[in-house]
C-alpha cells in the first residue's frame, strides 16, 4: 500500500507542529482495498476510528470512513497505512489528507504518517 495513493483532501498544505507528538504504536497495519478484518471494541478519545485486526493479528485504529462494518468484521474500502509520525514543535509538515481529526503528513526527511490535527497549525513559508 503506497501512501501516494491516498486522496488529497487537505490540499497539500504545509503545517507547523505546535505540540510534540510521539507515535503510540511501532507496528503499522497496512491494508489494501478489499482486505477483510476483525473488529474489536476498544475505548478511544478519538471519534470516527475503529480498532481493526488483520489475519496476522496486527491491530490498529482505522478511520470509520475507510471500512465497511459487517458485525464483528469489516472490509477495507481503500488502501490504508496506520503509521504514525513522531513530530516535534517547530517541524514543518506537508499535509496530504485528513481523516477524523488526524492528518496524513510527510516531514522534511520524507517520512510519512498520521499526526493529530490538534498538534499542528497553518504555516505559510512566504
Amino acid at each position: 500500500m503506497a501512501a501516494e495513493g491516498k486522496r488529497d483532501t487537505a490540499g497539500g498544505s504545509n503545517r507547523r507542529v505546535a505540540a510534540d507528538h510521539q507515535a503510540s504504536f511501532s507496528d503499522a497495519l497496512v491494508l489494501s482495498a478489499g482486505d477483510k478484518l476483525a473488529v474489536e471494541a476498544r475505548e478511544t478519545a478519538w471519534e470516527g476510528w475503529t480498532w481493526c485486526v488483520d489475519g496476522g493479528k496486527t491491530g490498529a485504529w482505522v478511520p470509520d470512513t475507510f471500512i465497511e462494518r459487517r458485525g464483528d468484521s469489516c472490509v477495507a474500502l481503500r488502501d490504508y497505512d496506520s503509521s504514525e509520525l513522531s513530530v516535534n514543535t517547530g517541524d514543518i509538515l506537508e499535509v496530504m489528507e485528513e481523516a477524523a481529526g488526524w492528518l496524513w503528513c510527510m516531514d522534511r526527511t520524507g517520512a510519512r504518517g498520521w499526526v493529530p490535527a490538534v498538534c499542528v497549525e497553518p504555516y505559510d513559508a512566504t
